[in-house]
């Protein structure tokens, strides 16, 4: 096929695109830049260039996207964590989404006289967070997992309440719906809640099918028409495939990975998810950099100052008065500190770019929205980006010691051994190795464990903080099996609603006291 001079062809610019991103990742292992930063400072000199853009439709960011994107991310929560921080993730993600939004709606309705819807529109649009950047950042300097864990749930149901309001007020503005409180909150629950069944049901059904196969190639094909199949599913019947991904992703990387898959399958699906979540990324934040206008943010920097200042504004009137609202009703306080760190650390990116990229350019007010949000991603990505380290430097909110880290080293081991050891047992018994090597491979993998029992035993014994933490850890997970025997035991008639509270009301405040940030309040 010959091309004309200074034609690129779709394939060819995203050819182009993924070579920068090697170049990039390679780079940015010798200079103390984000990865995510520097795709865009990348993208921002690529589109300098005068490179034809890249035409992206709704379809494609939605349909392809998104559900990677979403699967990815639920599949790695922790749902011990996630469970014992619901209330913080839930509050900031639904309330403080909502409540963000339409503070952000209201003051680029008044600072810019944008008609509100559009201005509520641009709110939902620009507000869920993206800590891609923080949460590497968070793993590179040993950031409490609690803090981690609440950063990175935040982002992921805020994601999902965020496109659900995107999608209620892009009908209200284009004037396919009529606005009714009442009718819209509705069914703004339906929507999220429906979402969830349908991941639920879907992730059930994909985990009784992974628990009968033990190929590791097809089982990750299997959960990729889980991810997509539940988003094109839930579309379908006009409930969310955001939630419905979420919680089948959530329920897969729980569930699915401890009692459906073997070592092999579990490393697989999680190597290839992340593989494709980095693609996704990388593509993503290169094309903010090419697509930032940058002409059109000189020439109208005070709509990009408005739109940045109404977002920081919105993020600290939610963030700080619902974080408080929580510390009232809990006897264990959430850190000024984290809450700093929460606040600053939502960069916006890659969500509020893809919805973008979905509007139609003949919508009307679509050049202002365009300007806004790519003057605040801009803004987030390389301000907050780029201080977000400094900031938990100087808070000093990073707790985990040296000898943590070589404890959960000695504990990798000991899990991978125990791992080793069953592989060998089942194989043994699946008659596909002969006795003489399950017997040496056997002793091979108890000596092993047995000298890592000693270290740990040893460890423990030496540090006195790391095994009152380990302790801490322990006894939170047996409260947390407590409370789901509890909850069954109610289900099933065994006890009643009544004494059921009463119970969980007492193992909650046994869980509180075991909090991490107990040891670091002000």
């Amino acid at each position: 096929m010959v091309l004309a001079p200074g034609i690129l062809i779709p394939e060819i610019q995203f050819l182009i695109l993924l070579i920068l991103a090697v170049i990039v990742a390679i780079v940015v292992k010798y200079i103390k830049l984000p990865y995510t930063i520097a795709l865009v400072i990348a993208g921002i000199l690529v589109g300098l260039t005068g490179i034809e853009e890249i035409e992206l439709s709704r379809e494609l960011i939605f349909f392809i996207f998104l559900p990677a994107l979403l699967f990815e991310g639920s599949i790695h929560i922790d749902l011990d964590q996630l469970r014992g921080n619901a209330k913080i993730i839930l509050t900031l993600a639904f309330l403080g989404l909502v409540l963000s939004a339409f503070i952000v709606g209201i003051l680029i309705h008044e600072l810019t006289n944008i008609p509100l819807v559009f201005s509520l529109l641009f709110g939902a649009m620009i507000m869920p967070t993206d800590p891609v950047s923080v949460l590497a950042l968070f793993k590179k300097m040993g950031v409490s997992k609690e803090l981690t864990t609440i950063v990175e749930g935040e982002s992921l149901f805020n994601d999902g309440t965020g496109i659900v309001l995107f999608e209620v007020l892009l009908a209200l503005a284009l004037g396919e719906a009529q606005f009714n409180p009442i009718a819209t909150l509705l069914n703004l629950g339906y929507v999220v809640v429906g979402g969830i069944g349908i991941g639920l049901i879907l992730g059930y059904v994909a985990y009784g099918v992974l628990k009968h196969i033990d190929d590791h190639l097809i089982e990750v094909l299997i959960t990729g028409i889980l991810a997509y199949g539940t988003f094109i599913i839930a579309e379908s019947i006009h409930v969310s495939g955001v939630m419905g991904v979420v919680a089948a992703g959530l329920f897969i990387g729980n569930r699915g990975t401890q009692f459906a898959m073997s070592p092999t399958t579990r490393i697989s699906i999680l190597t290839s998810w992340e593989i494709a979540a980095f693609i996704i990324n990388s593509i993503i934040f290169l094309l903010i950099g090419v697509r930032i206008p940058l002409g059109n943010l000189y020439e109208s920097a005070f709509l990009v100052l408005s739109a940045i200042s109404a977002v920081v504004l919105a993020r600290i009137l939610s963030v700080y008065p619902l974080l408080s609202l929580l510390n009232l009703r809990s006897k264990i306080k959430i850190p000024l500190k984290w809450q700093h760190v929460i606040n600053w650390g939502g960069l916006h990116g890659s969500i509020p770019i893809a919805l973008f990229l979905g509007l139609n350019p003949e919508m009307p007010h679509w050049n202002e929205i365009s300007v806004m949000v790519f003057g605040v991603v801009l803004f987030s990505l390389i301000v907050q980006g780029l201080t977000v380290e400094p900031l938990i430097k100087r808070l000093k909110i990073v707790t985990v010691r040296p000898e943590e880290v070589e404890y959960e080293r000695i504990m990798a081991r000991k899990i991978s051994i125990q791992r080793a050891r069953e592989t060998v047992k089942r194989l043994y018994s699946r008659k596909e190795i002969p006795y003489n090597i399950y017997r040496e491979l056997k002793d091979l993998y108890e000596k092993e464990a047995d000298e890592l029992k000693t270290l740990t035993s040893k460890k423990l014994e030496k540090e006195r903080v790391l095994r009152e933490k380990q302790l801490k850890i322990a006894k939170r997970k047996i409260l947390d099996a407590q409370k789901s025997s509890v909850l069954e035991s109610m289900r099933k008639g065994l006890i009643s609603e009544d004494v059921a509270s009463e119970l969980i009301r007492d193992l909650d405040s046994e869980i509180d006291s075991l909090r991490e940030w107990k040891d670091s309040r002000e």
